[in-house]
């Protein structure tokens, strides 16, 4: 478990008080997702489980996209991904349909207090096909994620991603969920470097681009949220990231069109030469 400062702890109090109510409000929701400290009766650092701040949230939400359509959370905490894009639509009357997934049964108990329009699976995200065969395969126009980094113990891996960071194997599974995706990703595992840096500059080698290369889905940048304002509101860590996005499904197509050009080739006939008979000395 993580060592909680006074006023940490004071506001977690607070924050698990609240979730003793029947309802909330929206004031209350704002104040749990600021002050309920994942790590005050969890060893959140071994399980790489460190919730999105809040402002970083609000902006991702701007790439992320998805009002009126399917959207996956996958590794969702408790949610506050979800809730910025629940909330970002919700003015315009247009909110998606989402389903969150994570591990934790605690996590998942707040997550429903704090987004009970969301569909909550109890789950590890490394048993997709389980819960996604029981959700009737269904298949998700958005898939969001702020999923653990780096070398963190896990249970599985990607369909096709066998490297260290627990990011890419998330994103690996997306893949196979979604048509497209958006991602808060460490920087040194990103394609590009933009946070926090004095210019955009895309980089072609490093995980990102270990990635394109085994699975075919390359990398995106978003609207340009520089997410080194928010380095230092994690708690418990100091991480600058980037949003990652992804076009699964016109990756998937690009690749297709590839592949059939290939197939329509015509195979090299070799002239027929009869065998002959090897002399032996």
């Amino acid at each position: 478990m993580a060592k909680l400062t006074k006023a940490q702890r004071k506001a977690h109090t607070e924050a698990e008080a609240i979730l003793r109510k029947d309802r909330l409000s929206e004031d209350e929701k704002d104040f749990v997702f600021q002050n309920w400290h994942e790590g005050a009766n969890h060893i959140n650092g071994a399980a790489g489980a460190f919730f999105t701040p809040w402002g970083l949230a609000a902006d991702f939400s701007i790439d992320a996209g998805g009002a009126g359509g399917r959207v996956i959370d996958l590794c969702a905490g408790i949610g506050i991904l979800s809730y910025f894009l629940h909330h970002r639509a919700k003015w315009a009357d247009n909110c998606p349909e989402l389903t969150c997934v994570e591990v934790n049964p605690r996590y998942v108990e707040v997550g429903r207090k704090l987004l009970p329009e969301a569909r909550w699976i109890c789950a590890d995200v490394f048993d997709w096909r389980d819960w996604q065969r029981e959700l009737g395969g269904q298949h998700f126009d958005v898939a969001v994620s702020n999923p653990p980094f780096g070398a963190v113990r896990r249970t599985g891996n990607g369909p096709r991603y066998r490297g260290r960071q627990f990011e890419f194997h998330v994103i690996d599974i997306a893949a196979q969920l979604a048509d497209r995706g958006a991602f808060i990703v460490p920087q040194t595992s990103a394609a590009f470097r933009y946070s926090g840096a004095q210019y955009f500059k895309r980089v072609e080698a490093g995980p990102a681009a270990e990635f394109e290369r085994l699975t075919g889905y390359r990398m995106h940048e978003g609207a340009g949220v520089d997410t080194s304002m928010y380095k230092d509101d994690w708690k418990d860590t100091s991480i600058i990231c980037e949003i990652a996005c992804y076009e699964f499904d016109q990756d998937r197509a690009r690749h297709g069109r590839v592949q059939e050009r290939l197939n329509a080739l015509p195979v090299p006939v070799l002239p027929y030469r009869p065998a002959e008979q090897l002399v032996l000395l």
